[in-house]
């Protein structure tokens, strides 16, 4: 046998140094690591962070336990006020915060997996943890660590409750607190904790998940969290009906990913829901779960996990609806991927693994790891976008606080903000959006962003002239670079044409594509303004001589 067999041989019977895979390890974290900051380093804070963010000049108790789109992110909220008050906005702290929590989910996994596989076959399921570039979310933007942090609370406790003793009781009851207090995809742990409890009759453990689970059903009874409302975090308790379809697609979506054979080459991408080679692999893994319940039988070890992922599913599932959800959702890769690797871990636990079947699950991870890194670099443009246009929207929404009568938030278009973003607590740790004075220096499209939300939040456009106007102050528009432009008065103007014409309208962009209206010999229009403190004018901009603006008082 030669020397290469015989090393697979030893690393598939589990006959390796006890620091050997932890060395191994420790070497993929560092490049993970280093890959994820490279890669997300032109990042910007996320919508959720943005909203701590405004909320923690004032966050006090109640504020830190206030629900944040039907979650509970006590921990969260606490973290990102003493960074704030400590470090201010310096976006990579809170994306090291990220990988730190990624590190230690993997590390905990892995701990947990090698209790029931051989050191390299855990290595094997551990390693996709560290850059499961699936969920991008979770994997480069510094809220990230919530889900995380939650999910490895969630291991931690299953290491805990593995003692089967008092100590690690108490333990597993204070990782499961910990983690209802991070994240909602914590809460799935507390069930299966629960629930071991009855399959092995221990009504003096029920308490150990039982108690997290009510002190969190209190805390929503108490804040009064949209029971029904699932656009508010709320949920539809009919919508369990769909558990099925909902766990298989998210089953699909997870093994499909964990391949990393779910690339779509002409979106540069993952690959649409339901499609490629995640279904097939569902419907392998559910026969093989199957198989092996019936043929060995399955203990309450296993029951746990699998109570863990319908958990998941089930929290999932119920919170459809309101607003678009998905089981193949990238922000649900990253649970969902833990809860799965714990269900095949722990069936798998047991099996001798052959080396065509050992050399087939390191080629997997081989593979896995190259996608996922593929998609951090081609995701790394998208969060440069996304950053680009939080900071538009931070800029907007703060002009138009300081504007008269300002324009309720409904009618402002904020898809990276919430509705709840208040421009002025929000930047009291620093600017999240541009300087306005600097926009003119700038990217021409990042000027265009903030005048397109500023124009449709502020319904600005031509109007009927209804009162006499005064044509002795008129001045045409100035001919620059084959286009005729013009400073509008603060106080608003009458725009006249000697032939008609189509006026656009800009202030910190080149008023390529705002459109203010027509003119024409026969009809003047008037265009009012509302100005706040940034004193760069509104310009109108026209192809068509003979374009006149008359100021009015």
């Amino acid at each position: 046998m030669s020397p290469f067999r015989q090393r697979i041989d030893r690393l598939r019977q589990g006959e390796n140094s006890p620091r050997a895979p932890w060395l191994v390890l420790a070497g993929a974290m560092a490049l993970a690591s280093g890959f994820i900051l490279y890669y997300g380093r032109d990042g910007w804070f996320s919508i959720d962070e943005a909203q701590w963010i405004s909320d923690s000049p004032q966050l006090d108790l109640g504020g830190a336990l206030s629900p944040h789109v039907g979650h509970l992110v006590f921990i969260p909220r606490l973290v990102y006020k003493l960074m704030l008050e400590t470090v201010g906005i310096e976006y990579i702290a809170y994306r090291i915060l990220t990988v730190l929590a990624i590190l230690l989910c993997t590390a905990l996994f892995f701990t947990w997996a090698r209790r029931r596989l051989p050191d390299f076959v855990a290595l094997a399921f551990s390693l996709p943890i560290l850059l499961f570039a699936y969920d991008p979310l979770h994997l480069i933007a510094g809220n990230g660590f919530t889900v995380m942090l939650a999910l490895s609370f969630g291991i931690a406790a299953l290491l805990a409750w593995d003692r089967e003793d008092r100590t690690g009781d108490i333990w597993t009851f204070a990782f499961l607190v910990l983690g209802g207090l991070t994240y909602t995809v914590a809460l799935p742990f507390s069930v299966a904790i629960a629930f071991a409890a009855v399959l092995d009759r221990r009504r003096d453990r029920l308490w150990v998940g039982a108690v997290p689970i009510v002190l969190y059903l209190a805390w929503r009874t108490l804040g009064d969290v949209g029971a029904t409302d699932t656009a508010a975090g709320g949920g539809d308790l009919l919508n369990i009906l769909l558990l099925p379809a909902w766990s298989f697609g998210g089953i699909s979506g997870v093994l499909g990913s964990w391949s990393g054979l779910s690339y779509d080459f002409i979106r540069s991408g993952t690959m649409q829901p339901g499609t490629g080679i995640g279904p097939a692999l569902a419907v392998v893994a559910i026969a093989a779960l199957g198989w092996r319940i019936a043929t060995r039988g399955a203990g309450t070890k296993l029951w746990t996990v699998i109570a863990v992922a319908i958990a998941l599913f089930a929290a999932q599932t119920i919170a459809v609806g309101g607003i678009e959800r998905y089981p193949e959702m990238p922000r649900y890769m990253y649970p969902g991927l833990i809860v799965v690797f714990l269900v095949v871990v722990e069936a798998a636990s047991g099996f001798k693994w052959s080396r065509a079947a050992f050399i087939g699950l390191w080629l997997i991870t081989v593979i896995s790891l190259m996608t996922s890194f593929s998609l951090l670099r081609d995701q790394s443009e998208v969060r440069e976008w996304k950053a680009t246009q939080t900071r538009v929207e931070v800029t907007a929404v703060g002009l138009l606080d300081q504007t008269p009568n300002p324009p309720p938030v409904i009618r402002q278009r904020r898809r990276m903000l919430t509705d709840d973003f208040n421009p002025v607590t929000g930047s009291a740790y620093g600017a999240l959006g541009y300087d306005p004075a600097t926009l003119k220096d700038r990217d021409p499209d990042i000027g265009n962003a903030v005048d397109r939300f500023l124009f449709n939040a502020l319904k600005i456009g031509f109007q009927p002239v209804t009162e006499p106007f005064s044509r002795a102050d008129c001045r045409p528009l100035e001919a620059v670079g084959g286009r005729y432009r013009m400073w509008v008065p603060r106080g608003g103007a009458v725009v006249i044409g000697k032939q008609d014409a189509k006026v656009w309208i800009g202030r910190f962009g080149t008023g390529r594509k705002l459109r203010a209206g027509r003119v024409g010999p026969n009809s003047p229009q008037l265009l009012k303004l509302r100005y706040d403190g940034e004193p760069t004018p509104w310009f109108l901009k026209s192809k068509a001589p003979g374009v006149s603006v008359c100021p009015i008082d």
